[in-house]
């Protein structure tokens, strides 16, 4: 009865064994998958915040034309304000010519 305990034992050994040598031969081969894995997530992180710091100084540039905008209006505003004041001074000044022409 003893030998029936003690081959039991020697083939859960022995089973034991081939899954660590089953588990030592798969980590062996993923690891340099695992490790080109990490360098390209590296390298896409890297790309990730390449196109983080380029769309912050596009936005930072679109905000100084957006201001820039603002004040070109103003400009405009008021030029056009002065245009029509000075055309007002001229239909003041020559009345007969703008009752032609209209």
């Amino acid at each position: 009865m003893a030998w029936v305990f003690l081959f039991i034992s020697v083939g859960a050994v022995g089973f034991l064994v081939l899954l660590l040598l089953e588990f030592l031969k798969n980590s062996a081969t993923m690891r340099p998958r695992a490790e080109m894995a990490r360098k390209e997530i590296k390298e896409y992180e890297a790309r990730i915040a390449g196109e983080q710091t380029g769309a912050a100084s596009a936005q930072g540039s679109t905000e100084e034309l957006q201001g820039e905008i603002k004040t070109l209006e103003k400009d405009l505003k008021e030029l056009e304000k002065k245009g029509e004041e000075f055309k007002d001074r001229e239909r003041r000044r020559k009345p007969t010519k703008f009752k032609l022409e209209e």
